[in-house]
C-alpha cells in the first residue's frame, strides 16, 4: 500500500515544501523584532531617566529625608565637578529609578518639574531646597511630602489626599489612602535601616542583631568602636 497516497487524498492538500530561509535574512528579522517589542520609546514609562534629573531628583530626596545621598544611592560617585553632573550609579535594588518613576507619572509631572528645578537652582544648599518647597504651591509642597513617604515607607500617597487631610485637621485620626509601590519598595523603606529592624516577611539581618544598639544610616560605620560591634 503506497502510504504517501493514503495521506494525500480527499480534501487533505499535499504539503507544501518549506521556502528556504538564508541565515542572515532570520538574524535581520530577529533584530527588527527586538526593536520593536523592547526598546522603549522616548515617551514610555520605561524610558531611561537623565543622569542630571536623577541626580537632582537625589539632591531633593536628601535634603527632604534628612539622610545622605549615599544612603539612597548605594553606587553614588561625586566626582570632582557640578554635583549635577555626578554619577548617580546603578546599584542592584535601584529603588531610586522605581521612584522617580512614580513620582513622576501622569498627574504630578508638572509639579515634579518644579521640585526638580528648585534642587538644580539650590543643589549647593539643603536648607535653601527645604526652604523653596515650602515657599512654593501646594501641589508642588504636598508631591513633596508624598516624596518623603515613598522613601520613608515604600508606600504612595497621593498628593491630594495630603492636601485634604492636612486641610481637616478633625479627621487626622482618619487613615489616609496608600499604595504600597512594589514588593522591593516594602522592603526597602528607610524607617528599617534607621530603627534597625526589618518588615515582616523579609529580613537580610545577621542573626542576633536585635541585641545591638541602632545605628543612625548617616553616621559612618566605625569598625573599631566598641560600641559598633
Amino acid at each position: 500500500m503506497d502510504y504517501g497516497r493514503e495521506r494525500n487524498t480527499g480534501d487533505t492538500e499535499p504539503l507544501t515544501p518549506a521556502v528556504k530561509i538564508s541565515r542572515r535574512a532570520m538574524v535581520a528579522g530577529m533584530v527588527a523584532t527586538t526593536a520593536v517589542v523592547f526598546l522603549p520609546l522616548s515617551n514610555s514609562a520605561f524610558a531611561k531617566t537623565s543622569d542630571q534629573d536623577m541626580m537632582a531628583f537625589l539632591l531633593l530626596s536628601s535634603a527632604l529625608t534628612g539622610v545622605d545621598i549615599k544612603t539612597l544611592a548605594p553606587e553614588f560617585s561625586p566626582g570632582s565637578g557640578d554635583i549635577l553632573s555626578a554619577d548617580p550609579g546603578t546599584d542592584p535594588i535601584d529603588i531610586k529609578s522605581d521612584y522617580f518613576r512614580q513620582v513622576n507619572a501622569h498627574g504630578t509631572a508638572a509639579s515634579f518639574a518644579k521640585l526638580l528645578q528648585i534642587a538644580k537652582d539650590n543643589r549647593l544648599s539643603k536648607d535653601n531646597i527645604i526652604v523653596k518647597v515650602n515657599a512654593s504651591d501646594d501641589d508642588t509642597k504636598f508631591l513633596a511630602r508624598s516624596i518623603v513617604l515613598l522613601w520613608y515607607l515604600g508606600s504612595w500617597y497621593e498628593p491630594g489626599d495630603l492636601k485634604n487631610a492636612a486641610a481637616s485637621p478633625e479627621s487626622v485620626h482618619a487613615p489616609i489612602k496608600q499604595r504600597v509601590l512594589s514588593a522591593k519598595a516594602y522592603t526597602q523603606g528607610l524607617v528599617w535601616q534607621i530603627v534597625g529592624a526589618h518588615p515582616m516577611g523579609y529580613s537580610n539581618l545577621q542573626f542576633g542583631y536585635w541585641s545591638r544598639e541602632p545605628r543612625d544610616p548617616n553616621s559612618p560605620l566605625d569598625l573599631f568602636s566598641p560600641a559598633k560591634l
